[in-house]
């Protein structure tokens, strides 16, 4: 079934951005619609029905098939995306600006999508960095003492284990420990091998990478301080420093973690690495059943890269002769 059609692909005055228009064709928005129609019928708050058992009818008269209509053209565009920068045989980097120029009920959907592209560069010899990036095995021991404490805690806490008949607890306890370790040591790994690519990569950043990643990590720390309890503006007081002060100190982490994002999305690229259909699917709605006022299509592009990040650090990890 063909996706789009018509497409015009036109390189801007900057070089270092694209825009693309097209058209998704009938044919692939009438597919979309019943994926549309199940979204929405598992976000769905209607009196009289469970969320996902909603009749169709019912469901199209209480929301209007206006809103059927941009939800299928929400699905539709996040669905055909990579397809689409295949076709027009761009690599774009961080957020698109996907608009919806035509929409309306038994036409094809007309968009216009624009990207930032990723900048040309070498990856080094990853596969030998993963390599030479070794695990510690000392680091997975457990020793006796570490399983006393954990004990006297429970002791001291009157805490009461979740031990199965038959199990011992010094055994389950120290598999616990074994287990909290394993978990640290494997995102170590992680970090160092994307820290050795990193040194290892020279990249000509585009500014506006480097500052959408600052903004998102501007963004989860504040996040993280709400979480706390705290107003922002009680932190920045708190620790006598303006947000500027911030930003300007973790301007070059900002680097660092974009540069990251272009390497594992190069490999990815390189080793042919991607989610499955059915774990994107999956964690999608996950995240649309949380958030269920999020952008369908900025929600799949979102898991998307997160996936595939995941997906070429497992590939980067299997490359060891260690397995944690």
């Amino acid at each position: 079934m063909k996706q789009f059609e018509r497409l015009k692909i036109e390189k801007l005055a900057s070089a270092s951005e694209a825009q693309v228009t097209g058209e998704i064709t009938l044919e692939f928005l009438n597919e979309s619609r019943k994926k549309a129609l199940k979204s929405l019928n598992d976000r769905a708050n209607i009196p009289g029905f469970r969320s996902g058992k909603v009749p169709e009818d019912v469901l199209v008269k209480n929301l209007g098939e206006m809103k059927i209509v941009e939800e299928t053209a929400e699905v539709a565009l996040g669905d055909a995306y990579g397809e689409i920068m295949k076709e027009a045989k761009l690599s774009p980097i961080g957020r698109p600006e996907i608009s919806i120029t035509k929409i309306a009920p038994g036409i094809p959907l007309e968009f216009k999508i624009k990207v930032s592209l990723e900048p040309e560069f070498t990856l080094p010899d990853y596969k030998n960095l993963a390599r030479k990036t070794k695990v510690d095995e000392k680091d997975m021991e457990v020793t006796d003492k570490e399983v006393e404490d954990v004990l006297e805690e429970i002791k001291k806490r009157d805490w009461k284990p979740d031990v199965k008949e038959g199990e011992n607890l010094n055994e389950k306890v120290k598999e616990n420990i074994l287990n909290e370790k394993k978990l640290r040591i494997k995102e170590k790994h992680r970090m160092e091998i994307v820290e050795k690519l990193v040194k290892s990569t020279e990249i000509p950043l585009p500014q506006v990478l480097v500052i959408s990643e600052l903004e998102k990590m501007m963004g989860q720390f504040k996040d993280d301080v709400v979480r706390l309890g705290l107003t922002w503006e009680k932190y920045l007081e708190s620790i006598k420093k303006s947000e500027d002060e911030i930003r300007g100190e973790w301007f070059e982490k900002a680097k660092d973690r974009a540069k990251a994002e272009l390497i594992i999305m190069k490999i990815a690229e390189t080793e042919k690495i991607e989610p499955s259909v059915e774990d994107l699917e999956h964690e999608v709605k996950h995240l649309l059943s949380h958030y269920p006022d999020a952008d369908p299509l900025r929600a799949r592009i979102y898991v998307y890269g997160l996936l595939r990040n995941q997906k070429v650090l497992e590939f980067l990890e299997s490359l060891t002769d260690t397995k944690i």
